[in-house]
Protein backbone atom coordinates (compact mmCIF):
# COMPACT_ATOMS: atom_id res chain seq x y z
CA UNK A 1 0.00 0.00 0.00
CA UNK A 2 1.56 3.44 -1.08
CA UNK A 3 1.34 6.75 0.91
CA UNK A 4 -0.89 8.17 -1.81
CA UNK A 5 -3.55 4.95 -0.99
CA UNK A 6 -3.32 5.99 2.54
CA UNK A 7 -3.40 9.72 1.76
CA UNK A 8 -6.67 9.08 -0.57
CA UNK A 9 -8.67 6.31 1.07
CA UNK A 10 -9.83 6.34 4.71
CA UNK A 11 -11.02 3.14 4.33
CA UNK A 12 -7.58 1.84 3.57
CA UNK A 13 -5.83 3.76 6.51
CA UNK A 14 -8.74 2.28 8.57
CA UNK A 15 -7.24 -1.27 7.37
CA UNK A 16 -3.52 -0.61 7.79
CA UNK A 17 -4.87 0.76 11.71
CA UNK A 18 -6.16 -2.72 11.74
CA UNK A 19 -3.01 -4.57 10.91
CA UNK A 20 -0.61 -2.90 13.50
CA UNK A 21 -0.12 -4.34 16.66
CA UNK A 22 -2.23 -3.04 19.81
CA UNK A 23 0.57 -1.18 20.95
CA UNK A 24 1.70 0.45 17.92
CA UNK A 25 -2.10 1.49 17.91
CA UNK A 26 -1.84 2.50 21.23
CA UNK A 27 0.76 4.38 20.20
CA UNK A 28 -0.34 6.07 16.82
CA UNK A 29 -3.43 7.29 18.68
CA UNK A 30 -0.83 9.01 21.09
CA UNK A 31 1.28 10.45 18.53
CA UNK A 32 -1.95 11.36 16.52
CA UNK A 33 -3.48 13.07 19.76
CA UNK A 34 0.10 14.95 20.66
CA UNK A 35 0.89 15.91 16.93
CA UNK A 36 -2.78 17.03 15.74
CA UNK A 37 -4.59 17.27 18.91
CA UNK A 38 -5.47 21.79 18.78
CA UNK A 39 -7.20 20.86 15.52
CA UNK A 40 -8.56 17.62 16.88
CA UNK A 41 -9.89 18.33 20.25
CA UNK A 42 -12.89 20.97 19.46
CA UNK A 43 -14.47 18.20 17.19
CA UNK A 44 -14.18 15.58 19.84
CA UNK A 45 -15.20 16.40 23.32
CA UNK A 46 -17.83 19.90 21.81
CA UNK A 47 -20.01 16.80 20.34
CA UNK A 48 -19.31 13.84 22.86
CA UNK A 49 -20.64 13.34 26.28
CA UNK A 50 -17.95 14.61 28.77
CA UNK A 51 -18.73 13.19 31.87
CA UNK A 52 -19.03 9.74 30.77
CA UNK A 53 -15.45 10.06 28.82
CA UNK A 54 -14.58 11.56 31.97
CA UNK A 55 -16.12 8.94 34.30
CA UNK A 56 -14.17 6.31 32.24
CA UNK A 57 -11.11 8.21 32.27
CA UNK A 58 -11.04 8.39 36.03
CA UNK A 59 -11.15 4.56 36.52
CA UNK A 60 -7.96 4.36 34.60
CA UNK A 61 -6.23 7.02 36.10
CA UNK A 62 -7.38 5.30 39.94
CA UNK A 63 -5.01 2.26 38.32
CA UNK A 64 -1.50 1.75 38.86
CA UNK A 65 0.57 2.41 35.71
CA UNK A 66 0.73 -0.90 34.34
CA UNK A 67 -3.00 -1.48 35.04
CA UNK A 68 -3.49 1.68 33.08
CA UNK A 69 -1.93 0.16 29.91
CA UNK A 70 -3.44 -3.14 30.19
CA UNK A 71 -6.62 -1.23 30.43
CA UNK A 72 -5.53 0.02 27.31
CA UNK A 73 -4.40 -2.59 25.62
CA UNK A 74 -7.74 -4.32 26.89
CA UNK A 75 -9.86 -1.49 25.18
CA UNK A 76 -7.59 -1.92 21.84
CA UNK A 77 -7.58 -5.67 21.33
CA UNK A 78 -11.04 -5.85 22.03
CA UNK A 79 -10.61 -8.23 24.97
CA UNK A 80 -14.12 -8.98 27.15
CA UNK A 81 -12.99 -7.33 30.26
CA UNK A 82 -15.53 -4.97 32.39
CA UNK A 83 -13.44 -2.02 31.34
CA UNK A 84 -13.43 -2.95 27.35
CA UNK A 85 -17.17 -3.39 27.93
CA UNK A 86 -17.70 -0.14 29.23
CA UNK A 87 -16.02 1.59 26.73
CA UNK A 88 -17.47 -0.21 23.94
CA UNK A 89 -21.08 1.27 25.24
CA UNK A 90 -20.12 4.66 24.59
CA UNK A 91 -21.02 6.49 21.27
CA UNK A 92 -18.12 7.36 18.50
CA UNK A 93 -17.58 10.68 19.94
CA UNK A 94 -17.78 10.07 23.89
CA UNK A 95 -14.74 7.23 22.48
CA UNK A 96 -12.88 10.29 21.13
CA UNK A 97 -12.95 12.12 23.98
CA UNK A 98 -11.75 9.59 26.33
CA UNK A 99 -9.01 8.78 23.82
CA UNK A 100 -8.17 12.44 24.08
CA UNK A 101 -8.55 12.78 27.81
CA UNK A 102 -6.05 9.72 27.85
CA UNK A 103 -3.30 11.70 25.77
CA UNK A 104 -3.64 14.80 28.19
CA UNK A 105 -3.13 12.35 31.32
CA UNK A 106 -0.41 10.69 29.52
CA UNK A 107 1.51 14.24 28.85
CA UNK A 108 0.43 15.60 32.29
CA UNK A 109 1.99 12.08 33.85
CA UNK A 110 -1.53 10.84 35.63
CA UNK A 111 -1.67 8.10 32.57
CA UNK A 112 1.56 5.88 32.07
CA UNK A 113 2.87 7.36 28.75
CA UNK A 114 4.64 6.32 25.93
CA UNK A 115 8.47 4.84 26.79
CA UNK A 116 10.89 7.35 25.08
CA UNK A 117 12.20 4.74 23.23
CA UNK A 118 9.55 2.74 21.69
CA UNK A 119 9.51 2.59 18.19
CA UNK A 120 6.46 1.56 16.13
CA UNK A 121 6.71 -0.54 12.77
CA UNK A 122 7.48 1.02 9.64
CA UNK A 123 3.47 0.56 8.67
CA UNK A 124 2.59 2.40 11.74
CA UNK A 125 4.94 5.52 10.68
CA UNK A 126 3.77 5.61 7.18
CA UNK A 127 0.03 5.89 8.32
CA UNK A 128 1.25 8.57 10.73
CA UNK A 129 2.95 10.76 7.98
CA UNK A 130 -0.67 9.92 5.58
CA UNK A 131 -2.41 11.28 8.50
CA UNK A 132 -0.92 14.19 8.77
CA UNK A 133 -1.51 15.07 4.88
CA UNK A 134 -5.29 14.33 5.06
CA UNK A 135 -7.76 16.76 5.32
CA UNK A 136 -9.36 17.63 8.91
CA UNK A 137 -12.41 15.49 8.11
CA UNK A 138 -10.54 12.46 6.81
CA UNK A 139 -8.88 12.58 9.78
CA UNK A 140 -11.77 12.89 12.49
CA UNK A 141 -13.38 10.34 10.21
CA UNK A 142 -10.33 8.04 10.55
CA UNK A 143 -10.31 8.76 14.53
CA UNK A 144 -13.81 7.83 14.73
CA UNK A 145 -13.58 4.30 12.77
CA UNK A 146 -10.36 3.41 14.80
CA UNK A 147 -12.35 4.58 18.54
CA UNK A 148 -15.52 2.67 17.57
CA UNK A 149 -13.50 -0.64 16.40
CA UNK A 150 -11.96 -0.72 19.96
CA UNK A 151 -13.44 -2.47 22.63
CA UNK A 152 -15.95 -5.01 23.34
CA UNK A 153 -19.49 -5.40 23.02
CA UNK A 154 -21.39 -4.42 26.56
CA UNK A 155 -23.48 -7.36 27.60
CA UNK A 156 -27.34 -7.19 26.84
CA UNK A 157 -29.30 -6.06 30.07
CA UNK A 158 -28.36 -3.95 32.85
CA UNK A 159 -25.13 -6.06 33.29
CA UNK A 160 -22.24 -4.64 32.06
Amino acid sequence: MTFANLNQNVEASDKAFDRLSVDDQLALLWYVYTEMGENITPAAPAAASPEIASGLYQQVEAMDKQAQLQAMRDIAGRKNTQISREYGSLSANTKLAFWYRLAQGMDDGSIIGMPDDYKMAEEGDRLLAALETMEFEQQITFLRDAAMGMGAEPKPGAAI
